[in-house]
């Protein structure tokens, strides 16, 4: 009777005799992405502006708190202009640090005398967070807010105590999540807040979970039980390799580990809270004119893209308007070759078209060939129990490469844990890339860059893992020569 039954089900799967359980998608293994994770995975770049009293200060990066609030005056401020850079440069969010450190606010508080209100900017009437978010809304871009947690002019009074701070801080918050639209990122800084501990963090947590239910919170040290997303422990537009988006609460928190903790995150860790990574397009943050022959070519931010969400992270690109309110154009101009430069080298995959075959399948759902389908609602899947995987790609003539990417399915959690990659013209003998040799985290997206090969034959090289690999898509590709 069980081998009848096993003859009814091969047949009603397309004639095909397939075992069932190659037709179910894996088990997730470990920890995995929420719905807010995967959709802040899905924006890749996001936007920074600097923007404040700062701006309007001579080379200052990290404000007193003591300079005037009329001070702050934009000459044209155009958030429509920051917009359009955003849309040449093909990043779909934004976050404006509408409270830095100094204590200024970039919108009307009816908590503080310390803002716009009492700006020369439009005789106090104007509103720079207003202005963001419907610039935001209007051109389609998410809309975050950096609310810096450490606010030095509010230390200045003699009455300031941490839980008076606790409710200032809760009250500005509730303005900015209750009072703007839909807010995508709440950015909470580490820098000069380590006497704000994690029982006030949970307060402000609670606010923007009940005000803003799909916001991101970026959050580290004491905000780091609430934090969605991580810092990566520099400033430069290095994540880690590898970069985990599980890390350990535990060790995170130990000062040896910290900033590798931060930057590689830990395998098996018992958090999932993958890595932002945040750097700015000039040497500061703030925008100071003196700067304005340092801006990072286009090759410069071509590597910091690969070294970010090439090293399953988000890039968080920092593009500081000046003292008109705009960016500035050598920016702009900038970071729309990078997104040109982009789509140009992923334009085609050399292995489209390819044979494909592979050692291990868990079936035709999940063949090795959906690799290069260009389709995000398909993966190649491995069977269960088994870790391993050569996956051989048969160009029909041998091609030129030197970038390399790979996809994880992150729904499934982290896989793979040891990879490589080679090429041959014969079949028998196959060269290791030793840039693509021994790789640990997939994620996301993981590219390699490696001198110019020929090839007609490329091997992957599945070599270890937590569970059968699940993986989205690779290939090989040829740089942009906006990267040469």
């Amino acid at each position: 009777m069980n081998h009848i039954k096993t003859l009814l089900i091969c047949a009603a799967m397309a004639a095909t005799c397939v075992p069932v359980t190659g037709q179910y998608a894996p088990e997730p293994y470990g920890l995995t992405p929420s719905e807010r994770q995967l959709e802040w995975y899905g924006r890749e770049m996001i936007a920074f502006f600097h923007f404040g009293i700062n701006t309007f200060e001579e080379y200052v990066n990290e404000g007193d708190g003591k300079a005037p609030a009329a001070l702050f005056n934009p000459t044209a401020l155009d958030c429509r202009q920051w917009m359009q850079t955003l849309k040449a440069a093909g990043i779909p969010c934004a976050i404006l640090t509408a409270k830095h450190a100094d204590g200024f606010c970039l919108w009307p508080s009816r908590y503080t005398d310390y803002c716009v209100k009492n700006a020369a900017w439009k005789g106090g009437k104007g509103n720079v967070v207003r202005e963001f978010t419907d610039a935001c809304a209007e051109y389609g871009i998410k809309a975050g807010i950096y609310l810096g947690p450490h606010d030095r002019h509010e230390h200045l009074s003699p009455l300031y105590t941490t839980e008076r701070y606790k409710a200032h801080y809760a009250r500005q918050l509730e303005e900015l999540m209750g009072g703007y639209g839909k807010i995508w990122e709440t950015w909470w800084d580490g820098a000069g807040a380590d006497e704000l501990t994690t029982p006030i963090y949970r307060e402000w947590h609670r606010i923007v979970r009940e005000k803003q239910p799909d916001c991101v919170i970026f959050g580290t040290k004491n905000s780091y039980p609430f934090a969605d997303v991580r810092w990566m422990g520099n400033e430069a537009g290095q994540a880690g390799d590898p970069c985990w988006a599980t890390t350990d609460s535990i060790a995170i928190r130990d000062e040896a580990q910290y900033y590798k903790g931060l930057n590689e995150g830990v395998a098996g860790g018992n958090a999932y809270i993958p890595a932002e990574t945040d750097v700015s397009i000039r040497p500061s943050w703030f925008y100071h004119a003196e700067e304005d022959q340092r801006v990072k070519s286009v090759k410069e931010l071509w590597d910091i893209y690969c070294n970010s969400v090439g090293h399953n992270s988000v890039l968080l690109l920092n593009l500081p308007p000046d003292r008109r309110g705009l960016i500035h154009p050598t920016d702009s101009l900038h970071v729309a070759l990078l997104r040109k430069g982009i789509d140009q080298t992923f334009a085609r995959n050399l292995l489209a078209g390819a044979k494909v075959k592979a050692d291990n399948v868990r079936g035709p759902k999940f063949a090795a060939r959906l690799l290069t389908d260009n389709d995000k609602t398909t993966y190649y899947a491995g069977k269960d129990g088994k870790t391993t995987a050569d996956i051989v790609f048969t160009l029909p003539e041998q091609e030129e490469f030197d970038c390399l990417m790979l996809q994880e399915v992150i729904e499934l959690g982290h896989r793979t844990t040891r990879w490589s990659v080679e090429y041959s013209d014969n079949r028998k003998e196959w060269t290791p890339i030793p840039e693509a040799t021994d790789k640990q985290c997939v994620g996301h997206k993981w590219i390699v860059r490696f001198s110019p090969v020929k090839a007609r034959y490329v091997r992957l090289r599945i070599q270890d893992g937590n569970a059968c690999p699940a993986l989205h898509t690779f290939g090989v590709y040829k740089h942009s020569l906006l990267f040469k």
